[in-house]
Parts: C-alpha cells; structure tokens; sequence
C-alpha cells in the first residue's frame, strides 16, 4: 500500500512540475520587462480611452508642414498574453504587439502592416504615442477607460442615427446611414426596451463586470453585446460586431 501511495505522489509531483514547466511567459512581457518602458508601478493591460490626435504633415526635410486635430471613438488595449484589440470610431482591429530594442511599442511585428510608436507619455493615468510615417506624423492620447455605471445607462435614449458599415477579413467597406425613428430604454430593474420603426423588442440587460459591455438578451439565442464608444449625460454612443452578416454598427442616441 505505502509503495502505491509514493508511485502515486511521485506521479502527482511529475504531473505538477511538467505543467509548470510549460507555462511561458509571453515574449512580449519578456520584452516589456526588459525595456525602459518597464515600471513596477504601471498597470500596462487596462483599457485606454481616445482623447484626441494630433496629425502633422511634414516636409521632406522633416518640418511641420501642417496641423490637424481629430477626436475619435474608441479606445486601445493591450493585453498581457501578447495581443491587442483597437476600436477607433467603428473600425475595429486585432493582432499581436511587442517592444523592440529601441525601446518602441511595435503592433503587427514582421507583418505587411506593422507600426512602430514612440512612447511619449506612460503612467496610469495617461498614455501618448507617436508614429512617424516620411510624410506623416500622427501622436495619440489616450486616458484610462472608465466603466459607466449602471444608473449612468438607466435612461430612455432616443434614436438619432445609425452607421453601418460591412467588413471582410481583409477590407472595411463604405459607411452608410440609416436614421430610424423610435427610442431604446434601460430600465432600473434590468430590462430592456426598444421601439425601431414601429418594430417592438423586450428583454434582460447587464453591464458586464469585467469587459464593461452592455450585453442584451444573456444566455439566448438573441444575445448582443456592444461596446460603449462613449456616454454622456446627453448623449450614449454603443458599437457592435455582427460576426455573422459581416457588419460593424454604430449606434447614436440621445437622452429622451
């Protein structure tokens, strides 16, 4: 018996250092860890807000040939298993990232589309980067992701405008418009309401925790769950994916 009982910690001690053994640390964090990005105090994975960026057209020789300023949608995440998610106005994005040895945040390494940025300003309250192109130079600003609360959405908003826009997996197609009548309500005891164009829908809704998407319908087969690109005490601004007719849509509404 007591020589069964040690096989059987012996193997249960094999199995535990074998799996151990096979958790790697992603390259990226290997990087990052290394590089003068690196700060024990900095929270690298949370999500970051678009404020605003400044877009500089440059001569040949470098100088600033002239300045713009544009205020997208969205916000920019890195994540700790090496991958990103952007959502920039309704144009989503995905792929991988790393640091290089300049120091440089790089998204889409060794790929046709990388981008390398300078890192301007990262703290946790604030993050701006840079990427020069010959002709170009773009610097985004970035601000932490605040989660709206569930009493901030508990409102009736009304239907301003709709963009819809089909994607494939390689190309976005042309933005259209459509601009229907009606309203969408969130109700404080955590149903919903929506009147489109005479057409009627009930259900659940939650503020997901952890993703800070307002889902609809959990748990069925009508389940959407949107991004909020931006909410005010006027104004509410939700996007979604649909995987399945390959269209992003972008939903404008205002306080009733």
């Amino acid at each position: 018996m007591k020589k069964n009982l040690t096989y059987s910690l012996v193997a249960i001690i094999t199995v535990l250092f074998t799996l151990q053994s096979c958790t790697k640390t992603p390259s990226a964090i290997e990087k990052l860890k290394k590089s003068c990005l690196y700060s024990n105090k900095i929270d690298y994975f949370k999500k970051w807000a678009n404020t605003y960026t400044e877009i500089d057209l440059l001569t040949p020789s470098g100088a600033v040939q002239s300045k713009s300023f544009i205020y997208p949608l969205g916000y920019f995440q890195l994540s700790s298993d090496g991958t990103y998610a952007v959502l920039s106005d309704n144009v989503p994005q995905n792929g991988n990232w790393t640091i290089n040895d300049s120091c440089q945040l790089v998204l889409d390494p060794l790929s046709n589309i990388e981008r390398r940025f300078d890192v301007l300003l990262l703290s946790n309250d604030s993050l701006t980067i840079r990427r020069t192109t010959p002709t170009t130079r773009y610097i985004q600003h970035y601000t932490p992701y605040r989660c709206p609360s569930v009493s901030q959405l508990e409102k009736q908003w009304d239907n301003t405008y709709t963009s819809e826009q089909n994607y494939t997996s390689t190309t976005l197609g042309f933005t259209t418009f459509i601009y229907p009548t009606g309203f969408f309500t969130l109700n404080s005891d955590m149903t919903y309401n929506v009147f489109s164009d005479g057409v009627p829908q009930n259900g659940p809704w939650e503020l997901d925790p952890t993703t800070c998407k307002l889902v609809l319908d959990k748990n069925s087969p009508a389940q959407r769950a949107f991004d909020i690109q931006k909410i005010t005490t006027d104004t509410l601004i939700i996007w979604r994916k649909d995987t399945v007719a390959k269209i992003n849509y972008q939903q404008h509404y205002l306080k009733h």
